[in-house]
């Protein structure tokens, strides 16, 4: 049966990218992918739980360069959430963190593909009450329209305060193009939300795009039509998932896709 991805590591030449799981998420199939019809998920019925639900995965991806250590998101954190449209349960990014060989304190950068609060999850946590940065000595990166997208919008900024209010002296702009270590490079992903970024990570001819959420699924690199219902603008996402559809058929290159189940890492060269 199909699962939420676990642990794991690639290597391009001497970087290594490593997926930190924090949980697992449950979609409601046909409220994630509202164009879908019944008949179209009869034969993806694997990719479903015993109650029908369309399992995803919950974490974020360490980058280990020869100079950085950069986490690329933050997780769920540690909480639960369910609603009709999903379930989502975090909690295990710091272990996994520790499974690599490396503390919070030891991250340089923190990079986030968007702000959704399964990506924010881990900016802070609590000690002796009091909500401090998870990731002390990290610069905090983002896209600017990302960023600003929370401007004058309370009601979603509610969404992720606390990480807000912790970045809000902390957060530096990154924009498409620019190079946030000597090998990973920003790339501007609008779609998902106005500000989403994947990063480009180039070790000689190999690559890997940490591509955030371009895909919610395995099924959306077959059907990249399928509108889905997180996406802000659904029409712009579809070219967006084209686009990397298309990047990631080159040679040697490899996709890392967040929510993806069983393995968040692919590669269609």
């Amino acid at each position: 049966m199909v699962s939420a991805a676990t642990y794991s590591s690639i290597m391009l030449g001497n970087i290594r990218i490593t997926y930190l799981p924090d949980g697992y998420i449950l979609f409601n199939p046909m409220a994630l992918f509202p164009t879908a019809t019944a008949a179209d998920w009869q034969p993806y019925q694997h990719l479903l739980d015993s109650n029908g639900q369309l399992v995803g995965s919950l974490g974020a991806y360490l980058l280990q360069t020869p100079e950085h250590a950069i986490v690329v998101d933050n997780g769920f954190g540690p909480q639960s959430f369910e609603s009709d449209r999903f379930n989502a349960y975090g909690g295990e990014l710091l272990s996994n963190l520790e499974r690599a060989g490396l503390e919070p304190a030891d991250i340089d950068t923190v990079f986030f593909t968007h702000m959704h609060s399964d990506h924010v999850g881990w900016t802070g946590h609590k000690v002796n009450g009091k909500l401090v940065h998870t990731f002390p000595n990290a610069r905090y990166l983002v896209r600017s329209a990302e960023w600003h997208r929370f401007d004058n919008q309370p009601a979603l900024r509610a969404s992720i305060a606390d990480a807000l209010n912790l970045l809000e002296h902390r957060i530096e702009f990154v924009e498409e193009g620019e190079y946030i270590a000597p090998e990973v490079r920003v790339l501007a992903t609008p779609g998902h939300t106005a500000g989403h970024a994947s990063l480009l990570v180039t070790a000689g001819e190999e690559r890997a795009i940490i591509l955030g959420d371009i895909f919610h699924s395995a099924l959306q690199i077959e059907y990249p039509e399928w509108t889905n219902t997180f996406d802000r603008d659904p029409e712009q996402a579809k070219v967006m998932r084209r686009r990397l559809l298309h990047e990631l058929a080159q040679p040697s290159t490899t996709g890392g896709a967040t929510h993806v189940a069983d393995s968040v890492f692919i590669s269609l060269g």
